[in-house]
């Protein structure tokens, strides 16, 4: 459930500039997760939810919710196909009912997380059930596009549905991207799925992840966000005017520094995002040193301001 960091850390990301803010992968089922993952499985949720809508529409930014399952690592299956169609069909039903809960809370809209090796990731990429939900891509695509009509149907027109989906195959790729647009999704995240970008051009200047993206944006009309290694306004504001995506997603950046967008259009200069090898805020945001030491430089400012 929505606890006060939480609403600490939204309200720091919608008051320091972003336009657009989407709350972390949440969970659709309790399920047994590796981490401290919120969860949309009942109404009880929605009190604490409202609370997040709200403290992003104070400074009015636009609030999306990303939707999940993380899938086979925590099932007892070990395939798609392995997966009874009473759950399959469950799990289905437990993401609109996920979506009507964030829009009852206020939220503007929802993002489908169909990357990085998620559930729905893994269904795209890997399913060989013997349905209609597997084998080939228009049969692996098949719940996702339904699950984006049945949510555009259920929770209204002027409800924001967007997609982040990867796929090594860039091909499958185009394909899903085409696939939300005919559905009726609104706007296209791209990032990584269940493996990396290849064949990037050698003399491409930004992640692959980019890359991806500047494909999409070649080929789709719907909006498209990009992601990846984004760390300064100067390589954000270059990919926007070389067309490579419509939006930029900063992640580390805004870890770093919640305040990275409001800064960046000021001309300031963010606290930096330090690279660490293995990134110390996922495991525990305290433990970020971007972050202990911005901490650290306001106390000393404290300590040496004098109000006049």
């Amino acid at each position: 459930m929505v606890h006060q960091s939480h609403i600490d850390r939204y309200e720091a990301y919608a008051k320091g500039g972003a336009g657009l803010v989407i709350v972390e992968a949440c969970s659709v089922l309790r399920m047994p997760e590796n981490r401290d993952t919120l969860c949309l499985e009942s109404d009880g949720c929605i009190p604490g939810m409202k609370l997040l809508a709200d403290v992003i529409h104070r400074y009015s930014a636009v609030a999306l919710v990303q939707i999940m399952l993380t899938g086979l690592s925590t099932m007892k299956e070990n395939r798609i196909d392995e997966i009874c169609r009473t759950d399959f069909l469950r799990y289905k039903d437990a993401f609109v009912s996920a979506a009507l809960r964030c829009r009852v809370a206020g939220f503007n809209g929802i993002e489908f997380h169909a990357a990085h090796g998620m559930y729905l990731d893994e269904v795209i990429e890997t399913s060989e059930r013997m349905d209609e939900y597997g084998g080939s891509f228009e049969n692996r695509v098949r719940l996702f596009t339904e699950l984006i009509a049945e949510i555009r149907e259920r929770c209204g027109k002027d409800v924001i549905v967007a997609v982040r989906f990867g796929n090594p195959s860039y091909e499958e790729l185009l394909k899903t991207a085409d696939a939300v647009q005919a559905a009726g999704g609104d706007l296209l995240d791209v990032s990584s799925g269940m493996g990396r970008y290849l064949d990037v051009p050698s003399g491409f200047p930004y992640d692959g992840k980019v890359y991806a993206a500047s494909l999409v944006k070649a080929r789709a009309s719907l909006p498209v966000i990009c992601v990846g290694n984004i760390f300064t306004g100067d390589e954000g504001e270059a990919i926007l005017k070389e067309g490579l995506a419509g939006m930029i997603a900063v992640g580390r950046g805004s870890l770093a520094d919640p305040a990275w967008a409001r800064k960046t259009l000021a001309g300031e200069s963010p606290n930096p995002c330090l690279r660490c090898k293995n990134c110390m805020w996922y495991m525990d945001g305290a433990l970020c040193p971007a972050r202990r030491r911005e901490n650290e430089e306001q106390r000393l400012w404290g300590n040496n301001y004098c109000c006049e």
